[in-house]
């Protein structure tokens, strides 16, 4: 069985909080799991764990931005299931590789939320 989490920016520090979701009225907030204190947390940037790991034992979450093959990735929901598309100049690519790919050599090198510039630069490192 894998593991059902998801990691969310704190509302007022920015700061990301890992956990249980949770939805109330408006609002989104993130739980330790198997607690029952939460903090809410910005939605949009609200992103699952995949169950994997990257080659320095790094959790992966969707949104992630993965060093993989030389090019960076993005880890994205798409199609029902997780995977990486690769962006250029902010643009996607149509290329979409449904994870599990072989990501043993990848590394994640950012996020989406905390390094757009990874994203605008292009898909090469």
């Amino acid at each position: 069985m894998r593991t059902i989490k998801f990691r969310a920016q704190d509302i007022a520090s920015n700061k990301w909080l890992f956990g249980d979701i949770r939805h109330h009225k408006n609002d989104v907030c993130i739980f330790e799991q198997g607690g029952n204190k939460g903090e809410q947390v910005k939605p949009e940037t609200v992103g699952q764990f995949t169950g994997l790991t990257d080659r320095n034992g790094t959790e992966i979450y969707e949104g992630d931005i993965l060093l993989y093959n030389g090019n960076r990735r993005i880890v994205e929901w798409e199609y029902g299931t997780f995977g990486l598309s690769m962006h250029e100049n902010g643009f996607p690519f149509q290329a979409f590789y449904e994870l599990p790919v072989p990501i043993v050599d990848s590394t994640v090198i950012g996020n989406v939320f905390d390094n757009p510039e990874l994203i605008e630069k292009g898909g090469k490192k």
